[in-house]
């Protein structure tokens, strides 16, 4: 279970340069039609593949279902190459596979 604070997506769009206006406050966010800020989806990904763990050279499939409002709490579980992430009323945010890459 992960406890993310209100201001993940500033501090990412910090890190990226990627300061979208959903990502950075909860006033920001409602004018694109959503009730808190959101957590920015490469930043949701990079998350659960640093708890998952990757090969040195990877495939990597990420499929995003549902935003993942801040501050907020989700919960992360993987079995074999496959991940997700669901928010406490079990709905799905985001789901993927890592494999290695054949080279």
């Amino acid at each position: 279970e992960w406890h993310l604070a209100g201001d993940v997506g500033r501090r990412y769009g910090a890190a990226s340069g990627d300061r979208n206006p959903i990502h950075l406050h909860p006033l920001t966010a409602r004018l694109f039609g959503f009730p808190r800020a959101i957590a920015h989806g490469m930043w949701t990904v990079a998350r659960c593949l640093a708890e998952h763990g990757t090969p040195g050279a990877a495939f990597v499939r990420a499929e995003f279902r549902a935003p993942v409002l801040l501050p907020g709490t989700v919960t992360y579980a993987a079995e074999g190459g496959r991940f997700e992430l669901r928010g406490h009323d079990d709905r799905v945010h985001v789901t993927g596979e890592v494999r290695p890459l054949l080279t």
